[in-house]
């Protein structure tokens, strides 16, 4: 493995087996005597590498096969196939070297102890990294000083907010200075102030450690300021690896119209000769569409609407992120 590269997975796949369940009495003594085992493929021949101090965006649907990855990478689980290394090593082996070099965050489990109080919580985090006090000392009271919640050390893990604790498990997770983070959706469930506050954080420990972090998030504001590499997954198979812009093409733009009547997105893209995953529909004013179209031919598709349709209103926005992502996710 390349010395500069923090990750490697090579043709990773992970699939897992469920137990098929028929109905009544008969599908009962089926299971008993007679198992049908149902294959789930959660990821498919992964490959690509990371390079040390790297920011990247893990992204996908529901079910894709994010946390599988990240479980994968940092551990807990091995593949089925494939080889995966971090650092140089074996996840799954978990030695104690592996476990010090590495961190896992996820927004919706907490690992520091909920009856302790946070800074009682980190003092045993430090005795088992085995921290200098010293350092541990100098070290915690910056990442609470970044973070904003040094008055909040004295106080028991379950009386903090949602936006607090999850401070608090970030810092938790970095006390002892791992080479290599996984964020698994670090902002979910926070707030507009709190969510930035934490990317903040993030990026300036990348920018200061040089600590290696992946990061999923269904927040396209998280993706979008922190990442200059995207990996994004769907149904298990990796699909574009790279810089999220090439996705965002500077000739594309989404025209919004707002109409008088509420035709089909079928017969809206018929009419326009266009694909349905190029349009949406306003979930709040249902005579209100956007279409994903290149910049050069709004005059073109313009033209074509108002033959078929009365237009009461039209704006152009830019194309972000989070809609091309979403117009993957419908194709």
């Amino acid at each position: 493995m390349n010395p500069t590269t923090a990750i490697s997975v090579q043709n990773v796949k992970r699939s897992f087996r469920s137990v098929k369940k028929e109905e009544g009495w008969r599908g009962t003594l089926k299971l008993l005597f007679h198992p049908e085992y149902i294959e789930h493929h959660a990821l498919k021949g992964i490959t690509f590498s990371i390079p040390r101090g790297e920011f990247v965006g893990l992204i996908g649907a529901n079910g894709a096969g994010k946390t599988t990855l990240l479980k994968i990478l940092s551990g807990l689980i091995p593949p089925t196939s494939g080889e995966a290394r971090v650092l140089g090593h074996v996840p799954f082996e978990r030695s104690i070297e592996f476990r010090k070099e590495i961190s896992l965050v996820m927004g919706q489990k907490a690992q520091l102890w909920w009856d302790l109080p946070a800074i009682e919580a980190f003092d045993l985090l430090r005795a088992l990294y085995q921290i200098p006090n010293d350092v541990y000392r100098k070290r915690l009271d910056e990442l609470t000083s970044l973070l904003d919640v040094t008055r909040l050390l004295n106080t028991q893990i379950r009386r903090l907010s949602l936006g607090e604790r999850m401070k608090m498990e970030v810092i938790g997770a970095i006390i002892h200075l791992p080479k290599v983070i996984f964020l698994d959706e670090p902002t979910i469930g926070l707030d507009v102030l709190a969510a930035q506050k934490l990317r903040e954080f993030l990026k300036v420990h990348n920018q200061k450690e040089g600590a290696t972090i992946i990061l999923t998030s269904h927040n396209m504001d998280d993706i979008s300021e922190l990442c200059k590499r995207i990996i994004l997954i769907k149904e298990g198979a990796m699909i574009f690896d790279g810089d999220p812009k090439k996705l965002t093409s500077s000739d594309e733009c989404q025209l919004r119209i707002q109409l008088t009547t509420e035709p089909s997105l079928h017969d809206l893209a018929s009419a326009l000769s266009i694909a349905e995953s190029q349009i949406s529909k306003d979930e709040e004013d249902p005579t209100t569409y956007r279409l994903n179209i290149p910049r050069s031919k709004v005059a073109e598709y313009f033209q074509r609407l108002v033959q078929h349709y009365p237009v009461t209103d039209i704006g152009i926005q830019e194309s972000s992120l989070e809609r091309v992502i979403q117009r993957i996710y419908r194709e």
